[in-house]
């Protein structure tokens, strides 16, 4: 059985011609016909009722092309498995995602890369940037999409992208929502909702408030500053529908807004291989940018 004469014989139903088969696939149209005629001899079944003007798939036909499409399916990525190991590209990466900046241009970044190498391991993870960029230095994370704040540049490198808009908020009934100007003082003495961090960072970089709750993620807390248990810091992607709907008001004070460059960032000791440089300008690409 050949794989060609699978291909002329789905190409044909969804055509519903062999001429156009065969111009699709760029092959004479006797061809297409006698690999046609081959299959239905091995398979013993007829394929194609061709009495009248047009091929008509038979009941036989029809119960194989799911078959026939998985079959065409593998028979692709494994010659894409074949030419990727030709090419010596990497067979694992690990790559690192903030839970801060967007994600959904990255999404479709994974999704292309995969379609060009089918053939590799990808480990994903997810965290904030002190986690990640602490994952970058160890090895453990051979590279990362995070904020590109406050990097020691002679052991990184980083390829800017973009910029992530940080808030902070409370809730519009919260003492704090009252203020026209706050002053460090009042933060200090109202409890900050704050994210996680790793080990090795300097929480007093971020933290403002004596009194302070820690979780793990966002969106716990903004749930939190929706019950009026404190004020926060976050991203302004995961408030601004709240923020417009005048359930989350964002702080007075002067540096209740700030903006951070966001991209790539990888250890200087380490050469991209042809699967990261790929992912990276797939990710830096306008195609895929939001």
């Amino acid at each position: 059985m050949k794989i060609d004469a699978v291909k002329a014989f789905m190409m044909t139903e969804e055509t519903g011609s062999i001429s156009e088969a065969a111009r699709r696939m760029k092959k004479p149209r006797v061809m297409l016909s006698n690999w046609i005629s081959a299959l239905e001899d091995e398979w013993g079944v007829r394929l194609f009722d061709r009495a009248g003007y047009k091929p008509v798939l038979t009941d036989e036909g029809k119960s194989l092309l799911s078959v026939c499409r998985s079959l065409l399916a593998s028979a692709d990525m494994l010659e894409r498995k074949v030419s990727n190991i030709l090419q010596n590209d990497e067979k694992s990466l690990t790559f690192g995602m903030d839970h801060g900046v967007g994600q959904s241009f990255i999404i479709d970044a994974l999704q292309e890369l995969e379609r060009a190498h089918p053939a590799l391991n990808m480990t994903i993870k997810t965290g904030f940037d002190d986690e990640l960029v602490y994952g970058v230095e160890s090895g453990e994370i051979d590279f990362v999409y995070t904020s590109l704040v406050e990097l020691d540049f002679s052991r990184f490198v980083c390829r800017q992208i973009g910029f992530c808009d940080f808030v902070a908020v409370c809730h519009r009934d919260h003492p704090l929502a009252s203020y026209d100007y706050l002053q460090v003082t009042e933060l200090y003495n109202q409890r900050q909702i704050w994210t996680r961090l790793h080990p090795s960072s300097d929480s007093r970089k971020i933290r403002m408030s004596d009194s302070f709750w820690q979780v793990s993620d966002y969106k716990t807390a903004i749930d939190l500053v929706m019950r009026g248990l404190g004020w926060t810091y976050c991203p302004k992607s995961f408030a601004i529908e709240k923020i417009r709907d005048g359930e989350l008001v964002i702080l007075s004070h002067p540096q209740a807004v700030y903006r951070w460059p966001v991209g790539l960032l990888w250890r200087a000791d380490r050469q991209p291989g042809p699967v990261m440089q790929h992912l990276m300008d797939i990710i830096t690409s306008s195609t895929f940018q939001s």
